[in-house]
């Protein structure tokens, strides 16, 4: 009688494997890539870096308080002097579609964000903005300037998990 239900179990056994290993971890702000030459930017010596650490914690509170999971990370960059939108916005669709995140907010509306962001971009040198999806997971990636020095640009880059 085991010897019938042995090759049953060790298929059941060999599907749940492949099934543990196919359902993948959700990404954390540091497995995401780093721009080439960025430099991130410290809680405590940057009010960029403070105000997202702000941020973070904001979120965890309200998702706490309503009773629901997920949560948002954040990091700020400064971009080495010159770093255009379509450099950082062609670093991100090559490294993230490599690791399988779809440009857009996924879904049925997805592409109609990516258009309604890429329009916005058109011709706004100071502020940028796109998305990228990848199961649960949206990220975020803006792009924009010291508003007293349009030679500094920085990167923020906000992942979102529900």
């Amino acid at each position: 009688m085991k010897s019938k239900f042995l090759p049953i179990i060790l298929l059941l056994a060999f599907a749940m494997l492949a099934l543990t290993a196919c359902g993948s971890k959700p990404a954390t702000i540091g497995d995401l890539p780093v721009y080439p030459g960025a430099t991130a930017l410290q809680p405590g010596q940057d009010p960029i870096a403070d105000t997202l650490v702000q941020n973070m914690s904001q979120d965890a509170a309200l998702r706490s308080s309503l009773g629901v999971g997920g949560q948002i990370e954040q990091q700020a960059f400064r971009l080495p002097q010159g770093t255009t939108w379509d450099d950082v916005r062609s670093f991100f669709d090559t490294q993230l579609g490599d690791a399988g995140w779809k440009s857009g907010a996924g879904g049925i509306g997805g592409d109609i964000v990516s258009s309604a962001l890429d329009a916005a971009n058109t011709g706004n040198d100071l502020f940028q903005t796109t998305l990228w999806s990848k199961g649960k997971q949206n990220l975020t990636a803006i792009r924009t300037v010291n508003p007293t020095n349009d030679a500094e640009p920085y990167l923020i880059l906000s992942l979102s998990t529900n």
